[in-house]
């Protein structure tokens, strides 16, 4: 314990730890909204964008990480607004823009000099380069997501259960879809600065998958979606810390552990009523 105390008496280390629990306790309630929209395709299509963001930045002369980030956030809303206006399908827009990205991706590192192993980087991610600004920031986006959710609770409950019966109560349901397309995008664009475009899921999609094992309703399944994240999120930093292993590779091997878990448990009390 003496180990972790002199660890987190490091600011680094503070904000870190501070962002991943930020993390887990709301960006982990977007995964509700990607698993019952079906959306699980979309983390991929903006995974592809953070990549042809991280080689546009860096051949602008800014850093990968920040190109990513603002490319993901741009292309949320246009894939928001696309699917409102245009009556594109989902697939339809995340197939354009990750196919697309993926190719300028490519382009920009084949002829415009960039250097590829600093552009696949974001990939990785690295939650200790995290700073104080940094961890304002995500802690501002982690009050959105949750005051989101809360002030418009019915609403979204509505949208996800039946978009058509929503339709008919009066719900702005293109309006409410597009904005969860842009909270999506900007929860998973914080994921890349975080944990990186690979572990993207450990934040935030596996926790929700996990809640919708247990949950019997919309506000059982964000409140387990929360405990998850913070489970997976702590209990992976502080296993890092004290076993020497990388923060993102941890939190993710703990997601994954209370996600087969919370598998195999909901089997058991399925063949018991059963």
């Amino acid at each position: 314990m003496s180990e972790i105390g002199a660890a987190l008496s490091i600011p680094v280390i503070r904000y870190a730890l501070f962002g991943m629990l930020i993390a887990g306790a709301s960006l982990s309630l977007l995964g509700v909204v990607i698993v019952s929209l079906q959306l699980t395709a979309i983390r991929f299509t903006l995974m592809h964008v953070g990549l042809l963001g991280a080689a546009a930045g860096l051949s602008l002369g800014f850093s990968p990480s920040a190109g990513a980030f603002t490319l993901v956030l741009l292309a949320s809303v246009v894939m928001g607004v696309s699917g409102r206006h245009l009556s594109i399908s989902a697939s339809s827009v995340t197939g354009l823009f990750m196919t697309g990205s993926l190719a300028g991706a490519f382009l920009l590192l084949s002829r415009g000099g960039v250097p590829a192993m600093e552009v696949f980087g974001v990939f990785a991610g690295n939650i200790l380069m995290m700073t104080r600004f940094d961890l304002i920031a995500v802690g501002l986006l982690g009050i959105v997501v949750v005051t989101v959710f809360v002030l418009g609770y019915r609403e979204i409950q509505l949208v996800l259960l039946d978009r058509e019966l929503a339709r008919s109560l009066g719900v702005p349901v293109d309006l409410i879809s597009a904005g969860l397309f842009v909270l999506l995008g900007a929860g998973i664009a914080a994921a890349l600065r975080l944990v990186g475009a690979l572990l993207v899921d450990a934040v935030i999609l596996l926790p929700g998958i996990a809640a919708l094992r247990f949950a019997r309703g919309l506000a059982s399944a964000l409140l387990l979606s929360a405990l998850f994240g913070v489970l997976a999120c702590g209990l992976g930093f502080l296993a890092a810390l004290l076993l020497d292993l990388p923060i993102g590779a941890s939190a993710a091997a703990v997601s994954t552990i209370i996600l087969a878990l919370s598998t195999g448990v909901s089997a058991l009390q399925g063949r018991r009523t059963g």
